[in-house]
C-alpha cells in the first residue's frame, strides 16, 4: 500500500456506486455524501446477471446487449443518476451484464475507481450459504477500498461532514501499520477524529494476565500510530475485550462513529472460514457504513488474517 495509494483512497476522484435498483434510498443518500465530499465523479454501475458481451475502447465502455434487456434497468439508473446530478456532482450511469464481481473488477481498474460503494445484500442461514452476499464478493475481488452501506444505517442522518468520527477496528497482524497509516491519512484528508480499536480475547485467562495482556496490548496499538500523528491528531486509542463483532458494533454505537475501517479478509476458503461471519455481523449490524481495505502483502494463506480486531496475546509460560 503506497502513499500515492493512501492520499487516492482517502480523497477518491472517481466512486464507484454499485446498485441493484432495489436499495432503499440510504445508499444514494450516502454516496452523494462521499462524492460531495472529495468532489468526485460517481459511476453508477448496475450488472444484469448472464452472459454479455464488453469492449473497451480509450476506457469508453460499449455493451452490446439486447435493447429489451437494456431498456428498463438503463430508466431506472438514469433516474438515479439525476439525484447526484441535482447535487452537483457528475454521475455516469452504466450497464453492465455478466458476473457482478468479475464485471465491476473490470471496470474498477478500467476506470482508475478509487472507491467502491454497495448496499448491503446480505442473506442469512442457508440462503447466504447458497448465494453469498455481492458485497463480500466485491471486498474479496477489489483491489481498492470497498464502503458497504449496511441495512441498519439510517438515512436522514446528513452533516456537513460525513466522515466526522472514524473508527478502526484493528488486530496486531503484521500489516496493521499499514492500516493504521492508511487510517491516519483518511483522518486528516476528511478531517476526522480517529479511534483505534483493539479487541482482547481474554477467555480462560486469570486477572493477573489479562492486565498483562491488556497492558501489552495497549503499548504495540501506541506503538502503530507516528509520533507526529498522535501529537498532531491526538487519536483515541481504545482496548476492549471479548467477542470483536460485538466490541466494534457496542463502540460504534456509543460513540456515534461515522464510518468503520477493516482489515478486509483474504480471499480464501481459510479467510472465509476464521473470519467471515464476524465481517458479516460488523457489516450487516453497523449503525453507520463500513469500509474495508486490502492489504496488499496479505496474499498467503499461511498468513493470519486480519481479523477484525480479534487477537489473543499468549501470557503462559
Amino acid at each position: 500500500m503506497r502513499q500515492n495509494e493512501m492520499i487516492r483512497w482517502s480523497k477518491p476522484e472517481t466512486i464507484l456506486v454499485a446498485t441493484n435498483l432495489f436499495e432503499e434510498n440510504t445508499l444514494v443518500i450516502r454516496a452523494i455524501e462521499q462524492a460531495r465530499q472529495s468532489r468526485a465523479k460517481v459511476l453508477l454501475v448496475h450488472v444484469i446477471p448472464g452472459p454479455g458481451s464488453m469492449t473497451e475502447t480509450s476506457f469508453e465502455i460499449v455493451f452490446r446487449q439486447p435493447e429489451s434487456v437494456v431498456r428498463v434497468p438503463k430508466t431506472r439508473l438514469d433516474e438515479i443518476a439525476k439525484e447526484f446530478e441535482r447535487n452537483g456532482i457528475e454521475c455516469e450511469p452504466i450497464v453492465l451484464t455478466g458476473i457482478p464481481k468479475v464485471e465491476i473488477a473490470r471496470l474498477v481498474k478500467a476506470r482508475f475507481v478509487d472507491r467502491v460503494t454497495v448496499a448491503d445484500r446480505i442473506a442469512s442461514g442457508v440462503a447466504r450459504l447458497i448465494a453469498g452476499s455481492v458485497a463480500e464478493e466485491l471486498i474479496a475481488a477489489i483491489e481498492v477500498p470497498v464502503c458497504v452501506i449496511g441495512r441498519r444505517v439510517i438515512s436522514n442522518r446528513i452533516c456537513g461532514t460525513p466522515f466526522g468520527r472514524v473508527l478502526l477496528a484493528t488486530s496486531f497482524h503484521r500489516d496493521s501499520s499499514l492500516l493504521v497509516n492508511f487510517a491516519n491519512t483518511f483522518a486528516e484528508f476528511n478531517h476526522s477524529h480517529l479511534t483505534l480499536l483493539h479487541v482482547l480475547d481474554n477467555a480462560g485467562l486469570s486477572s493477573r494476565e489479562w492486565k498483562l495482556a491488556r497492558d501489552t496490548a495497549r503499548e504495540r496499538l501506541y506503538a502503530l500510530v507516528p509520533n507526529e500523528v498522535m501529537r498532531r491528531h491526538q487519536p483515541l486509542l481504545l482496548i476492549r475485550e471479548g467477542d470483536p463483532a460485538t466490541a466494534i458494533l457496542s463502540e460504534a454505537r456509543s460513540m456515534s462513529e461515522d464510518l468503520v475501517i477493516l482489515g478486509s479478509p483474504l480471499p480464501s476458503i481459510v479467510s472465509q472460514l476464521l473470519c467471515a461471519s464476524a465481517a458479516h455481523r460488523v457489516i450487516a449490524e453497523s449503525p453507520c457504513p463500513v469500509m474495508t481495505v486490502r492489504l496488499h502483502s496479505a496474499n498467503s494463506l499461511e498468513q493470519i488474517p486480519e481479523l477484525i480486531g480479534a487477537e489473543t496475546v499468549p501470557t503462559h509460560s
